[in-house]
């Protein structure tokens, strides 16, 4: 082969390389810096939330004895979503869940708490299914980074840099909206408690 042959060849295989690189990359799907209010995607919520200097403040309130939860709709199915989270007060635990349509329910959920941490699957609507559930020391007032990949029919948990793995069928499932919330501490509202999120980032 000619010299000239040898750099086209060259060339070209850089392309590839180059090409697979950036393929690899991921794609940013949404990033949310909480200094403004909340877009219209997020839709529904209960408790009261606020977003402001950075971070997303959410507390329960209201007659429905439920902790907050504030959900946003993004269709994602192989998906990374990290972000920072604490507990305030009374406090118990942080959440994110993943649904599908509003007919199919909850997908699973990631619940992490001062003293439990829960995967749950959730098959079919109504139905609920532990995957993982085992002691986990959270402290209440610090900041804790959780990075979530979905794979297939495997999700990966991430806190502090502990990594935790569950699988079933249905978490391959495209999931249509997610939400943040969990247990701020009871009834008394921002008196009780609070959960604060910063640092949302979902990529694929």
């Amino acid at each position: 082969m000619s010299g000239l042959h040898w750099i086209s060849a060259l060339f070209a295989l850089l392309g590839v390389l180059c090409g697979d690189i950036q393929s690899a990359e991921p794609q940013t799907l949404l990033e949310e810096s909480f200094t403004t209010e909340l877009s219209k995607d997020w839709f529904w919520g209960l408790g009261t939330w606020t977003a402001k200097d950075g971070v997303l403040r959410g507390y329960e309130s209201g007659p429905r004895r439920h902790g907050p939860v504030k959900m946003r709709k993004l269709p994602l199915k192989d998906a990374i979503v990290e972000c920072d989270f604490r507990l305030e007060g009374k406090a118990t635990f942080a959440g994110i869940i993943f649904n599908g349509s509003q007919e199919r329910g909850h997908i699973v959920h990631l619940v992490m708490g001062t003293d439990t941490l829960r995967i749950l699957a959730h098959p079919k609507m109504g139905e609920h299914l532990h995957l993982l559930k085992q002691p986990n020391i959270l402290a209440v007032g610090e900041w804790h980074h959780v990075r979530i990949e979905f794979k297939g029919e495997t999700i990966t948990a991430t806190i502090d840099g502990k990594t935790f793995t569950a699988s079933h069928p249905c978490i391959a499932e495209e999931k249509q909206t997610f939400g943040l919330g969990g247990d701020s501490g009871g009834p008394e509202g921002e008196k009780a408690g609070a959960l604060e999120f910063r640092w949302l980032k979902i990529s694929k």
